[in-house]
Parts: structure tokens; sequence; C-alpha cells
């Protein structure tokens, strides 16, 4: 009876230990991606990113993350999973003008790549970080949701 008992209770801990195991499954962050990859996400909630590109998803519940910290010279690419529309703009809306100086209506479409405004609905958008400072941002099709880009 002893051994009946043991081997059971082995059963039921090797069985346990399986169950477990295989509810811990280790799932990588959708909301940031980089290639060359070293992030940290500090308690104020910021994602600093050394690699060359970061990546924001766009989502029913706005942009993740909404804020990142990037250097001069690195990328950030939006990839729309809202099912909806997604422009990505600088601030203030609806005018576009912080990052560079000029108007939408002057600067789209972008030919020289030097405004941070993606100047139509789109799936996807990158954008290369040139200058230093605080860029905030925006979705033009639903202007309440926002983000900022700092550059370092």
């Amino acid at each position: 009876m002893n051994k009946t008992v043991l081997a059971v209770l082995i059963v039921l801990a090797i069985g346990g230990i399986w169950y477990y195991m295989s509810r811990q499954g280790v799932t990588a962050p959708a909301a940031v991606e980089t290639s060359q990859v070293e992030s940290a996400q500090p308690a104020d909630g910021v994602i600093v990113t050394a690699g060359v590109t970061t990546t924001v998803m766009y989502t029913k519940n706005g942009f993740s993350p909404a804020t990142v910290k990037i250097k001069a010279g690195q990328s950030v690419t939006f990839v729309n999973q809202s099912g909806g529309r997604m422009w990505v703009a600088s601030d203030p809306h609806p005018t576009h003008e912080k990052y560079s100086g000029t108007t939408r209506s002057a600067h789209c479409p972008d030919t020289a790549n030097g405004a941070f405004d993606q100047c139509a609905n789109g799936e996807s958008y990158t954008f290369t970080f040139a200058k230093n400072g605080t860029w905030k941002y925006h979705n033009h099709a639903l202007n309440g949701d926002t983000g900022a880009i700092i550059v370092e």
C-alpha cells in the first residue's frame, strides 16, 4: 500500500510540475521591438532604446509605448494594429508644424523626408529623428491618441 501511495504522489508531483511549466510560457513584448536591441524601461514608463529602430504599435488603445527615448539619427517605426486609420503627425494638431517648422499644407507630400508627418493614412510609417528634443505626436485620424519621442 505504501508503494501505491508513493507512486500516486510521484505521478501527481510530475503532473503538477509539467502543468506549471507549460503555463509559464515567456512571450516577447509586442509593443517595442528594436534591431540591435538594448532596451530599458525606467520607473517613469519611458522606453529607452539603444537600437537603430524602435517600433511603436498603434492599437485600439492608442500608441504603445506612447513615449520612447532614442538618440539622434535613430528611427521609429509606427505600425497600425488598430483596425482603424493611422496618420502619425507631429504636434500641434492640425498643422503638424512643431518638428519641421512648416505647416501640413506646406510639407505634405514630404519629398525631403524632413517633416515628422506621415502625410496620409497608412499601415506603417518610419521616421528618422535628426533633431534633439521632445517631439510630441498624435494620430491625425483620431487626434486624442498621442505620444512623445525624446531624442537625445
